[in-house]
């Protein structure tokens, strides 16, 4: 755990004979400070502490470099490192719950979202996240591009520098994911080291909470038969569901796939608490003041009254089995909304990962799509959202229209009016 680490490294530094001389003691202190940055406002206080040590260590360096040894400063950091250690064990306890949150897709942060902020308000808990690097493949499964995302995060979220941390070093008491699919997904790939069953060596509890929101009302086995299939459900030690139906359906299938003496492990790992992307969902309200100045030039009638925002949501599902056809809506619905736009602001969100599955599964349809975005973008009678904040769009949309997909389970959580466009249906 970090308070191992830091009662190890402070006790290193206490250790010194003559601290000041050694050539490696600044890392030291600068490795103590990284993981106090780690204990949210208790670490940064001590963390200033820390810097008045720093700062006199350099002092008594520069004079035993002029030749001068001052015996007294040298007892008085003593004393103050001394004093330092009594602090951190009183206000940084062992008993402490380390938790770790490993998003890799900054628009999939609402998956986790809500339980982070949970455990960041618990006293007697440390929140860390740690946005994890991940990559596009070819479509032989050869890696094509790599990606970090933690610079798309929320301002409010302080994240770690994964390059930093070994987790299996540091075994923090729980680890959250949110990505299912491990070596699994024919698209993209996080990190090996992050797939399900290496962190499972990593923590006594891994919990797995899905990135995506089900349809309560229409949710049958052949819905999750393709999730249910992948390794975490084995490997997760606590699985965060959204209802109680879909936590039937799961260990229903899951027992029929591994065993019926299994279901009671799937009962008892598996709960329906609610899904984070809900809880951000009906928490987030509209702030004019963070809509971007060329969305609300789209939104904003001549008059100054608002004009009904529809979000236009592109999935991946209809991406991968309608193909050329989809292309064909996409560019019919355009054409249907451009003539609207006086009384109609769309907006258009596909989903994150359709240039990457493109890439890998249909690269056939690459070069079209692309010329629909830029089209689409050029011609500028549209608002084309490709941000990390999902919530925004959906507290700033009246409606939604197009593919069926987790975001529309969004929309009728809000009670807010959907319609899934039909491929077969131009205007």
């Amino acid at each position: 755990m970090l308070y191992s680490e830091l009662c190890e490294l402070l006790g290193t530094l206490l250790g010194e004979r003559n601290f000041a001389v050694v050539d490696n003691i600044n890392d030291k202190i600068i490795a103590l400070g990284e993981l106090l940055a780690q204990f949210d406002n208790i670490g940064v206080g001590l963390i200033e502490q820390l810097e008045d040590i720093a700062k006199k260590i350099i002092i008594l360096q520069e004079e035993i470099s002029n030749g001068r040894v001052n015996q007294m400063m040298q007892q008085v950091l003593r004393r103050k490192l001394y004093k330092f250690h009594e602090v951190l064990v009183h206000d940084i306890p062992d008993d402490r719950i380390l938790k770790f949150f490993l998003p890799y897709n900054a628009s999939m942060w609402d998956s986790l979202e809500s339980v982070w902020m949970d455990a960041a308000a618990d006293p007697a808990c440390d929140a860390i996240v740690m946005p994890i690097p991940y990559y596009d493949k070819n479509p032989d499964g050869s890696i094509r591009e790599w990606h970090w995302e933690g610079e798309k995060l929320p301002e409010n979220v302080p994240i770690v520098d994964f390059r930093t941390v070994d987790l299996k070093q540091v075994q923090p008491d729980e680890i959250y994911i949110h990505n299912p699919y491990d070596d699994n997904n024919y698209v993209t790939s996080v990190a090996p080291e992050y797939y399900s069953y290496n962190l499972k060596e990593c923590t006594n509890k891994l919990v797995y909470i899905p990135y995506y929101v089900t349809n309560v009302d229409t949710i049958t086995t052949e819905t999750i038969k393709g999730y249910a299939m992948q390794k975490v459900w084995l490997y997760a030690d606590c699985i965060i569901l959204e209802a109680d139906k879909v936590k039937k359906l799961y260990v229903d299938y899951l027992s029929q796939l591994y065993g019926e003496d299994k279901r009671e492990y799937f009962e008892n790992k598996i709960k329906a608490t609610g899904s984070p992307k809900i809880d951000k969902a009906k928490r987030t309200k509209i702030n004019w003041d963070d809509i971007p100045s060329d969305w609300l030039s789209k939104i904003k009638k001549e008059d100054g009254t608002m004009k009904k925002v529809i979000m236009y949501g592109s999935g991946l599902s209809d991406v991968l089995q309608y193909g050329e056809k989809l292309l064909d809506k996409i560019e019919n619905s355009f054409e249907y909304f451009k003539s609207k736009t006086d009384t109609i602001a769309i907006l258009w969100r596909p989903h994150p990962l359709i240039p990457s599955t493109i890439y890998s599964m249909r690269p056939e349809l690459a070069t079209r799509y692309e010329a629909i975005v830029e089209k689409y973008k050029k011609e500028d009678w549209g608002i084309y959202d490709e941000t990390g904040d999902l919530h925004r769009s959906i507290a700033l949309s009246d409606a939604y229209y197009g593919d069926d997909s987790s975001i529309l389970n969004l929309f009728r959580e809000l009670k807010k009016p959907v319609m899934i466009e039909d491929v077969d249906i131009m205007n």
